[in-house]
């Protein structure tokens, strides 16, 4: 008697705890107008803290070292900007000039693949690219950037509210933990976990946009500095992100000059992807994240419905967070130990051992 009431007090637990989840997405996915702004503010906050402490413990005045962080972070951005605008602006007055040159380059280069003996249907190809999409993907992400650019003065506000905040925030998550009977390490832990990743991908996303821009300038290939940023901003994005990124730039080598320079295009993308993803930012980031891939894959399309492009953008950071939560209480550790990787699996088996 005692074991089944214990079975349905689990069944249970596991039925709130659905329909609670359930609910808070429904709110979360409502209300994600306001809650991207938040969640970019944070990002960039986290990623400046650093700058922002240094100069604090140099004895500057606080009001000073907030100025200067926010020039260090806005003045790049705004030189940039006049570019990008121009460069977006051209593309999307040319954009069905292109979209038809490249439809061109499609059908004639089928009609050489005809001479060698290799069929293809033009129409399934064609009716296969408009399923894709990928031009409505770019489009939708320049969308949310202009959208994210019109609350520019709300996101820099509550940045400058979030670093001057930053020394007493410490103080909170004790706070918060000792309220909710939380390990206070924990707290930290997640806390320098999402700090680290952000800042180290922020240094390998910098670089792999420079890195792109040489050699699409090299090239003499069109909008650049345009995919120079995308390349920046789609490196956040974990698995697909690179190779997203690189499909603008090929298509454009492609109709600017020829399949030679496409491939060498290519080339160029691939070993920087090589050399920075799989190379340099494994080294830096350590042991990883403790996330199974097909859970950072998943978390990307996840994160991606519910705030579009800055989901997918921020999606690692946000799982991790859920995960260190989720591994605090008993009724959901089930749903930690999923998200986590073999190394995450090992430390809970070695857990269960007398």
């Amino acid at each position: 008697m005692a074991k089944e009431q214990e079975k349905l007090l689990s069944i249970t637990q596991l039925f709130l705890f659905c329909a609670s989840f359930l609910i808070t997405l429904g709110l979360l996915k409502a209300a994600s107008e306001v809650i991207v702004p938040f969640l970019i503010s944070l990002a960039v906050a986290i990623i400046f803290s650093p700058l922002f402490t240094f100069l604090e413990s140099k004895k500057i005045p606080k009001i000073v070292s907030l100025v200067f962080v926010l020039s260090f972070m806005l003045l790049p951005l705004s030189i940039a900007s006049s570019y990008i605008a121009d460069e977006i602006k051209d593309f999307t007055q040319h954009y069905h000039i292109i979209k038809e040159q490249f439809m061109q380059h499609l059908y004639s280069y089928i009609e050489k693949l005809y001479g060698y003996g290799i069929e293809f249907s033009y129409e399934q190809i064609k009716d296969f690219l408009q399923r894709i999409d990928v031009a409505g993907f770019f489009k939708k992400l320049i969308a949310q950037a202009n959208n994210q650019f019109s609350n520019i003065f709300l996101i820099i506000f509550m940045v400058a509210f979030m670093l001057v905040e930053s020394d007493i925030f410490h103080k909170k998550m004790i706070a918060i933990s000792q309220r909710y009977d939380i390990d206070t390490a924990v707290i930290s832990e997640i806390i320098e976990k999402v700090k680290s990743y952000f800042i180290i991908k922020m240094k390998t996303s910098m670089l792999t946009g420079f890195l792109v821009f040489l050699v699409l300038w090299y090239f003499h290939i069109k909008y650049s500095l345009v995919l120079a940023v995308i390349a920046f901003l789609f490196n956040f994005i974990p698995v697909v992100g690179s190779i997203i990124a690189a499909i603008p730039a090929v298509l454009l080598a492609l109709l600017q000059y020829d399949m030679l320079h496409m491939f060498m295009v290519t080339g160029g993308y691939l070993i920087i992807n090589v050399l920075v993803g799989n190379i340099l930012e494994p080294r830096i980031m350590g042991k990883g994240l403790g996330l199974s891939a097909l859970v950072i894959f998943l978390s990307m399309t996840f994160w991606g419905w519910m705030f579009g492009p800055t989901g997918m953008i921020l999606s690692v950071p946000l799982t991790m967070t859920l995960q260190y939560l989720f591994a605090q209480y008993p009724e959901t550790k089930w749903v930690a130990i999923l998200l986590s990787d073999e190394v995450g699996i090992e430390k809970e088996q070695k857990k269960l051992k007398p």
